[in-house]
């Protein structure tokens, strides 16, 4: 096997992946700024670290802040979570997908206001 059938192999499953979540609903969520390695480290162990965040307020200045992109199906039993970091408007880091349950999604929904 080539090199080449590797790098063929991982952009299928990447695209399998993208394919599923173009047909769910994104919402964009932006996150007052915190330390991205260690807040990714802790939602591997336990998804329930998102609602440690603090939302941005719609009128501050947003120079650094954590963009959260969430993923939901229309029923809300398929949910993910996808965070990215930013530095005035360029992005410095992306953290993997997570996968939310229906009660911590609107958890986390409610905390900016959307009641689901």
């Amino acid at each position: 096997m080539s090199i080449l059938g590797l790098f063929f192999k991982k952009t299928e499953n990447r695209s399998e992946e993208k394919n599923r979540l173009k047909g769910m609903k994104l919402r964009k969520i932006t996150y007052v700024d915190c330390d991205f390695a260690r807040f990714v480290a802790d939602m591997e162990k336990d998804p329930k670290t998102i609602l440690s965040l603090s939302p941005v307020n719609y009128y501050a200045v947003k120079n650094q802040y954590i963009m959260a992109h969430v993923y939901s199906s229309d029923d809300l039993e398929e949910n993910y979570v996808s965070f990215s970091r930013y530095d005035y408007e360029h992005k410095t880091d992306e953290s993997r997908l997570f996968e939310l349950d229906r009660e911590l999604l609107s958890k986390t929904l409610a905390k900016v206001g959307i009641i689901v």
